[in-house]
């Protein structure tokens, strides 16, 4: 299928300091590429630097970003404020920070559909309320008049929801897009954008901790570790043999129902760095097991280890022995 997002060797800093450090993805139409590792690994950075909503802290220093025939990092502001909320729309991680805090929720996710001349006032109101009751919002008539203050955080989230994807746009970024909802609504979330997916083609860049999510809902994953993709790879081939040390221990973290119920989950020991210290060589080699010397000292490239999966590790056929 063709591809809808191409990112190259993206370089994101804040005070001359790498916090996204040389990432590249891709999303075909129809596909969702899941990007997950703990807080603080970059993903969100990522997000925001392709949507190109940056922090006046930080800046792109390096890398390109095409979205189907668009060079987005090199747009004029004005082309690329035409393209958010149309062909390109983002799911934000604080939904309650991200409404106005003075308009009613119905306007703002009415003011997605503002450009479209075709659309008649009771058309505009009548598409507002199908989306609220498809993220599970009940009294849409009610809940369209009320402003973010009037209602909680997972009704936030949701009307953050409705307002990405009433466009139906070709890229969806959903940062954490369940994280506030109970597993419920999560799953008629995950639905809905499934969905959306299947109906339009719409390329899904799915940012997530949560690795359950990922197995049920993407196609690939990208797994980001201290700024840097450390694994890609199908969901199929990173859950059934995953070839870095520190996807292994995510995927040990997960719970399951065969383990014994009173003994604890295994944890990765020790956090992600702070981007003020990042290690020399493999940035995880301060909580990997199977750390030697040149993992100190060598940055490992990301290299394929089979057809679609590559890996950044020197010791990456330890893993199955020794972590899995």
């Amino acid at each position: 299928m063709s591809v809808v997002l191409s990112c190259t060797d993206l370089r994101i800093e804040i005070d001359g300091r790498p916090v996204v450090d040389g990432t590249s993805l891709s999303i075909a139409a129809g596909e969702t590429l899941a990007l997950v590792g703990e807080s603080g690994c970059g993903k969100s950075m990522t997000a925001l630097g392709l949507i190109r909503l940056l922090p006046d802290v930080a800046r792109q220093t390096g890398g390109r970003i095409d979205l189907q025939g668009d060079r987005l990092d090199t747009l004029p502001e004005r082309r690329m404020n035409r393209l958010r909320g149309d062909r390109l729309a983002m799911i934000f991680q604080e939904p309650v920070a991200s409404l106005d805090p003075l308009m009613p929720v119905g306007r703002q996710i009415a003011e997605a559909l503002s450009r479209d001349r075709s659309l008649t006032h009771p058309a505009v109101n009548a598409r507002v309320l199908d989306m609220l009751v498809r993220v599970g919002i009940d009294r849409p008539e009610v809940r369209a008049r009320q402003y973010p203050f009037q209602l909680s955080g997972g009704m936030c989230q949701r009307v953050m929801i409705a307002m990405a994807m009433i466009r139906r746009p070709t890229l969806l970024i959903a940062d954490e897009p369940t994280t506030a909802l109970d597993v419920t609504i999560q799953k008629q979330i995950l639905e809905l954008m499934a969905d959306l997916r299947q109906e339009t083609k719409s390329a899904v860049l799915l940012i997530t901790h949560d690795m359950g999510v990922v197995s049920e809902s993407a196609d690939r994953v990208a797994v980001m570790y201290a700024g840097r993709i450390v694994e890609t790879g199908t969901v199929a081939q990173v859950f059934a043999a995953p070839r870095h040390p520190y996807t292994a221990m995510l995927l040990r973290t997960i719970p399951r129902l065969d383990r014994p119920r009173k003994v604890a989950l295994p944890a990765i020991a020790g956090a992600v760095p702070d981007i003020r210290n990042w290690p020399d060589g493999c940035r995880f080699h301060p909580r990997c097991p199977l750390a030697t010397d040149r993992c100190r000292t060598d940055t490992p490239p990301l290299a394929p280890v089979a057809s679609g999966h590559q890996t950044a590790c020197w010791h990456h056929d330890r893993i199955a022995t020794e972590l899995t």
